[in-house]
């Protein structure tokens, strides 16, 4: 093989383990990232509250609709027992009756009123704990594909790193830290591929005296434009 196609060879395999690597990072952060979910569950949790809110407040009206209707009974019961004859006492129970009834009337407005904000909230919390049932399938799903995802990814990578064994075995360390370095300077692409006269990389025209250089196997001709490695395909 030769010395360009080596380094090439690497260089695909490097990339494709960059990527791995790259991915690998954006599962760790996707399965750590439940925020959507605690969002939902938040949401849930305070329309819950304000459904048991609104369910004591219905239950405290409810008692006091019932305590002021026993109070008009009892003051009736008074009225028309025959056992008051004094008219200015039957007067006053019959005002206190009329004014018990009053307010009857304003306790079972609130009463109606609190019974309307039990029924807006009970809907509110079906819709939540339905799409909370939505949120928590669809994060269990995507954690199970994620996780099986990085299993595959890792798998993946231990083929890849036996693979670079294999082709760094074929190259010699003086060229390894040509492309090394490289490597590092032009953001990953060490070897260009030509394509006509051309340098991919860059899309500077070779000269002639490069592209016959570029075609011998046993030496690493580099781009005068952009100084990476020529590999003629």
């Amino acid at each position: 093989m030769s010395k360009p196609f080596i380094l090439f060879r690497l260089q695909q395999i490097d990339n494709k383990i960059n990527s791995a690597r790259s991915r690998l990072d954006e599962i760790e952060i996707g399965l750590k990232d439940d925020s959507r979910l605690r969002r939902v569950q938040e949401q849930t949790e305070t329309i819950s509250q304000t459904l048991q809110e609104a369910q004591k407040a219905l239950q405290t009206a409810e008692r006091n609709v019932q305590d002021q209707q026993a109070k008009i009974q009892q003051s009736e019961a008074i009225l028309y027992s025959g056992k008051v004859r004094n008219p200015k006492e039957l007067q006053d129970i019959q005002s206190e009756a009329v004014a018990l009834k009053s307010y009857l009337i304003v306790l079972e407005d609130r009463q109606l009123d609190t019974m309307m904000i039990v029924e807006e909230a009970e809907i509110k919390h079906k819709e939540v704990s339905k799409n909370l049932k939505s949120v928590e399938a669809e994060t269990t799903a995507k954690v199970t594909n994620l996780e099986q995802e990085k299993l595959n990814l890792l798998r993946d990578l231990d083929l890849l790193e036996s693979e670079r064994h294999v082709a760094i075995g074929g190259a010699s360390p003086d060229d390894l830290k040509i492309y090394e370095l490289l490597r590092t300077q032009k953001n990953g692409v060490a070897v260009a591929k030509v394509s006509g006269k051309n340098c991919m990389a860059c899309g500077s025209t070779l000269t002639a005296a490069l592209l016959q250089a570029a075609q011998s196997p046993n030496q690493l001709t580099r781009c005068a434009s952009c100084g990476r490695i020529l590999y003629v395909g």
